[in-house]
Formats: structure tokens, C-alpha cells, sequence
């Protein structure tokens, strides 16, 4: 039977997941991101693209590495993991780039500027958070490599040739923090709530050092 302490007053963000939850590592994007996504979405499903799912511009992120289902007693191990991979690199610029799609399971997405983003940071994140859960989790992780983008839709009803499509708004930003997502369904609804926040660039303490000794 899954337990859960949703609702409960003072229960903290992991308190508030099922003893199992669906989760993955990700990079949360501003609502100026948001609401200009929403914008463009609305052009693209009237003239351009005909899918039967199209994301929700609210919950649009960029997934840096899907978990699974994971239990609830590995929770300190991801805690750690997360934390140890977002202190070696710093805080991580984007800018939005091209939109394309992955034919294979007709997925619609927008990418990332190569050149104008920290691209080396963000794929060195999403080693670093692999590697990191690797070794202190056993989870069967997805061995695709690493392909930041942003989800707009999926169950594409026809190829998309996205060399006719408007050009996108190009949007820029600056992340500061590595976040662990849940993903559930609340009233029929998805909802991806943010259960851990690892700031980028902060040093992970380590033990103290002893005590200097005058001889």
C-alpha cells in the first residue's frame, strides 16, 4: 500500500512524496521563458503542427536526468548525489535556439544556442549527475546520452519540417540551481513539483579540518 503524508502541515517537500514517486533531475526555467512558450505554442498548433499532446508552457523544464520510479529510502543517496554534482559546476547560461524532433517517438521540441549557451557546463552537469547517481544508486538509468531540449509536444500526428516553421523567440537566461522533480498527477492533472534545490557553484563542506598545534 502507498503511503503519504501529502497535506500534512509542517511535512517538508520529500515528506510529501508516496513511499515510491516518478522523479527526475532537471533545470526549472523562468515564467518569462514560460509565458513566451505558451505564446509561441499557440502560433504552432493553430498553422503548423498537429500533434494529439501538447506540454503544458507552465511545465516546461529541461530534463537532465530521468530516474524512474524510485524509493523512498534512497532519498539521502539522491539528496547527496544532486548536491556533490551541482557544487562542480557554476551557474549556467541558456539561450534558446532552434526547434526540431525526434522522429523515433514524435517528440516536438525546442533547443538550445550551442554557441550563446555554456554548453560544455550544462553537458558536464549531466555527467556529473549521472555519475553521481550511478554510484550511489541502483536505478536503471536511460543510456541515451544527454540531448538538452525542451519538450513542446509529443504524439506527433505527422513529420514536422521545421525548416518552415517561424523562427522561435530567441530567450536567454541564467540557472542557478539543479532541481529533483516529481512527476504525479494531482486531480487528473500532471504536476512536476520541485522536491530538492542544489545550488550550482556552491562548494559541498567537507569534514573540519583539525585543529593547527604549536610546537
Amino acid at each position: 500500500m502507498s503511503v503519504t503524508t501529502k497535506g500534512l502541515i509542517g511535512a517538508s517537500p520529500w515528506e510529501e512524496i508516496d513511499v515510491t514517486a516518478r522523479m527526475f533531475f532537471g533545470l526549472e526555467l523562468p515564467m518569462q521563458w514560460k509565458r513566451s512558450l505558451r505564446a509561441q505554442v499557440r502560433l504552432l498548433r493553430e498553422e503548423y503542427v498537429r500533434t494529439a499532446a501538447w506540454s503544458n508552457p507552465d511545465l516546461v523544464h529541461i530534463t537532465v536526468l530521468f530516474l524512474g520510479m524510485v524509493d523512498e529510502s534512497d532519498r539521502s543517496s539522491l539528496t547527496e548525489a544532486g548536491r556533490v554534482a551541482a557544487a562542480q559546476v557554476k551557474p549556467i547560461q541558456l539561450t534558446t535556439g532552434h526547434y526540431g524532433e525526434f522522429s523515433g517517438n514524435r517528440v516536438f521540441w525546442l533547443g538550445l544556442d550551442r554557441q550563446e549557451s555554456d554548453w560544455d557546463e550544462l553537458m558536464q552537469l549531466g555527467e556529473l549527475v549521472r555519475q553521481n547517481v550511478s554510484e550511489r544508486v541502483r536505478l536503471d538509468l536511460d543510456e541515451k546520452r544527454f540531448r538538452p531540449h525542451i519538450t513542446l509536444a509529443r504524439k506527433l500526428a505527422k513529420w514536422v519540417d521545421v525548416k518552415k516553421l517561424p523562427s522561435p523567440t530567441r530567450l536567454t537566461t541564467v540557472v542557478t540551481e539543479l532541481c529533483l522533480f516529481e512527476s504525479l498527477r494531482e486531480d487528473g492533472q500532471l504536476a512536476y513539483p520541485v522536491r530538492e534545490r542544489f545550488p550550482l557553484g556552491q562548494l559541498v563542506e567537507g569534514p573540519p579540518a583539525p585543529p593547527s598545534v604549536d610546537v
